[in-house]
């Protein structure tokens, strides 16, 4: 199974969202569970990540404002918005990513700047259960240029993703 989860804005407009819809469309395979984060990402984590088990799990929010690549992030932050998310845990934690060895660098930018938000927490909090308890699980976080095009971005997205073999 691989899990593909988008924030989502309270209008569902943002491009992490719309490109969530998009790669939808285009991926029909059953072993494919696409959700958007709505609520908080503590719940997010609780409802759709702990005591489940994925062979990949694919992360995308939105980056900042100017961002004009998409962001292979390969580390989060002990830090949700000023404060420890575990106390006593590693200050960083390396992302079990995948092999990642095609990408187009006129598209993508490797990054280590999760920020201190909801996508930095849910991977945090990702990484932390999938190094206890499923360490096999790749996870992949991509923060998306916020003024692009989801129809675009998805079929980047997808030759991304055929061009890895990931799926």
């Amino acid at each position: 199974m691989i899990l593909l989860y988008a924030f989502s804005n309270p209008w569902a407009t943002n491009i992490s969202h719309l490109t969530l819809l998009e790669l939808q469309k285009f991926t029909k395979n059953p072993e494919f569970i696409f959700q958007s984060v709505r609520s908080s990402p503590r719940d997010f984590f609780h409802r759709h990540i702990e005591h489940k088990i994925y062979s990949l799990i694919v992360g995308l929010g939105d980056g900042p404002k100017f961002q004009t690549y998409i962001h292979i992030e390969t580390q989060a932050k002990n830090n949700y918005q000023g404060k420890e998310i575990y106390p006593f845990s590693p200050i960083l934690l390396d992302l079990n990513l995948p092999v990642v060895d095609h990408y187009g660098s006129q598209l993508f930018r490797i990054s280590s700047n999760m920020g201190t938000h909801n996508c930095n927490y849910l991977a945090y909090r990702t990484q932390l259960y999938l190094n206890q308890k499923s360490p096999q699980t790749h996870h992949l976080f991509l923060h998306l240029p916020p003024q692009s095009n989801a129809q675009i971005i998805s079929q980047n997205l997808l030759k991304f993703f055929s061009d890895n073999r990931l799926f």
